[in-house]
């Protein structure tokens, strides 16, 4: 009997190896299978996050494509006869004031007119999102927004300012910063545009100003730095009863103590001889233009108004200086756009405003009233 439980017991024994190795094999198969299903979720969500981002990226083109001439749009179905009307009024714009290099850089680019929103403090509101080029996300030219009523007017004007934008991209130094504005003026000018350089115009302390007011076209145009006038600028543009204006825009440098002290008492007190020193210590490339780019680009809207179809063409291609590429662009001699120009400023002289005779109406009663019960309620009190 011992013998058979002794050779039970080495059948037992040898059988306990083979049985904890599968029970080993069996955890680590559990294991192995948790890890791919944990790895597999983990892949799973990052999959939805490149595709949201994909999405976010590549956006889907509007089905409307709408050409005409050099303008290329995508557009949905509800905005096409907006958007028809407003490239048609670009294009025109593009023949009576671009050219051939405004064209072609137009039509090397697409852009996509479509419903969108944007934040507002209400909460989120109904746009129409104008993108420049379906070809790239992130441009110079940033998005545009109009409100989504908006007719088709309003986004011909944000589509002729990408317009006006793709036309400077790429123009030489000398002209860039002649023009400061970064876009071409191929857009008639509002009316707020003409009032705010009659202003500007009219009220800048400058001797070269008071001569062009005096209807000198030549001091205008030294005055909108058109010409390159050999001599110190402070001496061609400003008188001494001008330095306290003017150094208001522009400081000497740091590096000259006694420069900087005078500058500052000149801008606390107003003292002559203080202003005299800051305005004498500038260097003669850092005395400020008389005019600022705002109203050189209504000058400069006068000379492609004057020079026609091909103006802006000749304006960017021809050589020499600022002067004989607006003289070439105008097709005439620059005194007479000068004197035009200045007729056109003078008759954009802003109106005084004037109350209409219902709000003066509503206003004298409303003062009646309030004067009556103030009466009434003082005699209540006594």
């Amino acid at each position: 009997m011992s013998n058979r439980i002794l050779a039970v017991l080495a059948i037992a024994l040898a059988a306990c190896p083979q049985s904890m190795s599968g029970q080993l094999a069996s955890r680590e198969a559990d294991s192995l299978l948790q890890t791919v299903r944990g790895l597999d979720s983990v892949l799973l969500v990052r999959t939805r996050s490149v595709d949201s981002i994909r999405r976010t990226l590549v956006r889907q083109l509007p089905p409307v494509d709408i050409r005409e001439g050099p303008i290329h749009v995508r557009t949905d179905s509800t905005l096409a006869p907006r958007v028809r009307s407003a490239v048609s009024s670009v294009v025109e714009m593009v023949d009576q004031r671009g050219g051939s290099l405004v064209a072609s850089r137009s039509s090397a680019h697409v852009a996509t007119i479509t419903r969108d929103s944007t934040r507002s403090i209400v909460g989120m509101l109904p746009v129409i999102a104008i993108d420049a080029d379906t070809t790239s996300r992130w441009s110079m030219i940033d998005r545009r927004h109009v409100r989504a009523p908006a007719s088709g007017v309003a986004i011909a004007n944000e589509l002729a300012a990408i317009v006006e934008q793709r036309a400077m991209q790429g123009v030489d130094s000398a002209l860039a910063a002649w023009v400061m504005v970064g876009r071409a003026p191929l857009r008639p000018a509002s009316a707020g545009e003409e009032a705010d350089a009659y202003v500007e115009y009219a009220t800048t302390e400058s001797a070269v100003l008071r001569r062009c007011r005096a209807r000198d076209p030549f001091a205008c145009l030294d005055a909108l730095g058109v010409d390159s006038i050999a001599g110190s600028r402070l001496d061609r543009w400003y008188a001494a009863e001008d330095y306290r204006s003017m150094v208001r825009v522009s400081a000497p440098s740091r590096d000259d103590s006694v420069a900087v002290a005078a500058w500052i008492r000149c801008r606390r007190n107003g003292d002559e001889a203080s202003c005299g020193l800051a305005a004498r210590a500038l260097p003669n490339g850092r005395v400020p233009l008389p005019l600022s780019a705002s109203v050189r680009f209504t000058f400069l809207r006068e000379v492609l108004d004057a020079g026609g179809k091909g103006a802006f063409d000749r304006l960017v291609g021809s050589p020499g200086t600022v002067r004989d590429r607006l003289t070439a662009a105008a097709g005439e001699p620059l005194d007479r756009t000068a004197l035009r120009w200045l007729d056109r400023l003078e008759s954009s002289r802003p109106r005084r405003m004037e109350i209409p005779a219902t709000l003066l109406a509503a206003s004298l009663g409303w003062s009646a009233l309030i004067l009556g019960l103030a009466v009434i309620r003082r005699n209540s009190w006594s």
